[in-house]
């Protein structure tokens, strides 16, 4: 295989997986023993994105004592020399390092970005001036790659933030941001846009708060929630909502929450170990939509005893009996009803912070979706039945509600005439709202000119909007259900409803990964995956694109694909 158009591909990073699976099985089709050492590199990259940090080594030593000095044997070193930093061992690190640079001349120019690019990043993550010797860049051939360029800044704002010079690293990591999403290289974006936030967390906390929603956004967008990438941006996300009162915190603690459920038991030890602090506080900010009554815990009485006391309310204008409140606050009743719990709230005028009791936090959320659900409800209503559909079906697909919705009553309920609130619970009025809720553009000069106030809520102006990630997710789920034949819909629907969990879950991931890599570009065209047969009757029944079809199709490994087949057999 040509190391060069290999290059060209793995400089995309991890999002350029599915291509890679695809040329493991071109390879392997052709000839596996003659392609096996592009066969191994290749499966190191993918148990280093899965985090198999000492499997990926063993396959790398064993590389590394076969291979000739070249090409391959360079970019294999580039994985072992970040593997090591990974797992920050920093005598082998300097090693490779050192390895790396006598044979950079040697190598052909295409390659040369990659490894300096690596070695850059190497030196200023884990070096002082004196444990390395400076990194320079060669050529401005390297800037000219856009990747390599991307990556240069990121080095570079990395500098900037050392020396506290903040607004020069905020610039250097959004002109980072707008190169590499021109690649696109999502794993790199996302890092920029992380630095940000987090960097200016302590410092300017206001606008760190800004740079989540397209933190956020990207994060939705690009990655499925097994990706272990997305919880160091969703803490992120959280330390900085949390630092602000951001309403949104409560939601990013919901997605970190439901995220961790999708691992396996390894996956899952190494990210609670990692994240400690998050998941310590999951259970103070996590926080279901039903209806049920709360516990009379004495944080809730105390609150409420000292917000009724400091404005001096009296209780005949509560909308509550005397007794109930005074039993209530005596701890004499367990629970208290939510419309008992709201009647109380709405005739007291308090700020809202992250130490407010997470029931309250429930009753002003569940009443702020009443208020738009009023107006929703209606618009909604006002579409034809077709769009009605097909609009639920995007929302309920961006969601991570799914479970706790009924789809097929519902859309017998849109089909009957007969959806009215009195038969929606609050997870349908919560998907039915995002659908009106639209994604604002991204106006990076703005956000780094616009000087932002820190903002108060109080139970009276509180509002809570739709979460950046689910509309990240909504615009791929968009593109996919766009082109599926209208004429189909129901039926694709009805099939879909059909599946059990497990396979709801690997059709939904066919889904996203459809428009994720819907405008997927500079691929070589012998590396640009086909329809397989496997898959092309439903491609063509549904009328599905058959570029991003074949991309998404090669998402899948192992067993997975063969299920994703035997699923869509039946649609």
């Amino acid at each position: 295989m040509n190391i060069k158009l290999l290059d060209k591909i793995v400089s995309k990073g991890q999002f350029i997986r599915p291509i890679l699976n695809y040329v493991v099985h071109y390879l392997e089709s052709d000839r596996s023993d003659k392609n096996k050492n592009i066969i191994n590199y290749i499966n190191v990259l993918k148990l280093k994105w899965d985090v198999k940090y000492y499997e990926a080594l063993e396959i790398i030593e064993e590389e590394l004592q076969k291979l000739k000095k070249g090409g391959l044997y360079c970019l294999i070193l580039v994985e072992k020399i970040d593997i090591l930093v990974k797992l920050s061992r920093n005598e082998e690190i300097k090693e490779v390092f050192n390895q790396l640079k006598e044979e950079f001349e040697k190598l052909p120019k295409y390659l040369r970005g990659i490894v300096v690019e690596n070695l850059k990043n190497v030196r200023e993550l884990n070096f002082d001036e004196k444990d390395l010797q400076t990194i320079r860049i060669w050529s401005e051939s390297y800037e000219n790659a856009l990747t390599t360029k991307g990556f240069i800044l990121l080095s570079r704002a990395r500098g900037k933030k050392n020396e506290k010079r903040y607004e020069e690293a905020v610039c250097l990591n959004i002109e980072a941001f707008k190169i590499l999403k021109t690649v696109p290289h999502p794993s790199g974006m996302v890092q920029a846009l992380n630095n940000i936030s987090w960097w200016l967390k302590d410092a300017n906390k206001e606008k760190a708060l800004d740079f989540t929603f397209p933190l956020g956004f990207y994060l939705g967008y690009y990655f499925d929630e097994d990706n272990l990438k997305v919880f160091n941006s969703l803490d992120t996300i959280f330390q900085v909502q949390k630092n602000n009162n951001d309403p949104l915190v409560y939601e990013t603690a919901f997605i970190f929450s439901k995220c961790l459920s999708q691992l396996n038991k390894s996956e899952s030890e190494s990210i609670k170990n990692t994240f400690k602090d998050i998941i310590n506080q999951l259970k103070y900010f996590v926080f279901n939509l039903d209806n049920n009554q709360h516990r009379s815990t004495p944080k809730l009485r105390d609150f409420i005893r000292k917000e009724i006391g400091k404005e001096k309310i009296p209780i005949d204008s509560m909308n509550v009996s005397e007794k109930t409140l005074k039993e209530f606050l005596s701890a004499k009743t367990k629970y208290i009803q939510p419309n008992t719990l709201r009647n109380i709230l709405d005739a007291l005028e308090f700020k809202i912070n992250t130490s407010t009791p997470i029931c309250i936090i429930k009753e002003l959320k569940k009443k702020d979706i009443d208020k738009k659900f009023e107006i929703n409800l209606e618009k909604f209503k006002n579409f034809p039945k077709e769009r009605q559909i097909s609009e639920l079906f995007t929302s309920y697909l961006a969601h991570y509600y799914k479970e706790e919705i009924d789809l097929k009553k519902i859309i017998k309920e849109i089909e009957d005439d007969s959806l009215i609130e009195e038969r929606c619970d609050y997870y349908t009025k919560e998907l039915i709202n995002s659908i009106f809720e639209r994604n604002p553009k991204i106006n990076f000069d703005s956000l780094l000119t616009n000087v932002q106030e820190l903002k108060i809520y109080t139970n009276k102006n509180i509002t809570f909007k739709e979460h950046p990630f689910y509309l990240g997710r909504k615009e791929v789920v968009k593109r996919f259900v766009r082109d599926l034949n209208k004429k189909n819909l129901k039926e694709f629907i009805g099939n879909y409803i059909g599946l059990d969990i497990r396979q709801k879950k690997t059709v939904e991931k066919f889904i996203m990964n459809y428009g994720r890599y819907y405008d997927l570009k500079d691929i070589p065209k012998e590396f640009t995956p086909k329809v397989p047969k496997e898959i092309d009757p439903f491609v063509k029944k549904y009328t599905l694109k058959r570029k991003p079809s074949s991309v998404s199709f090669y998402v899948f490994e192992g067993e997975e694909r063969g299920e994703f087949v035997e699923i869509i057999g039946n649609f």
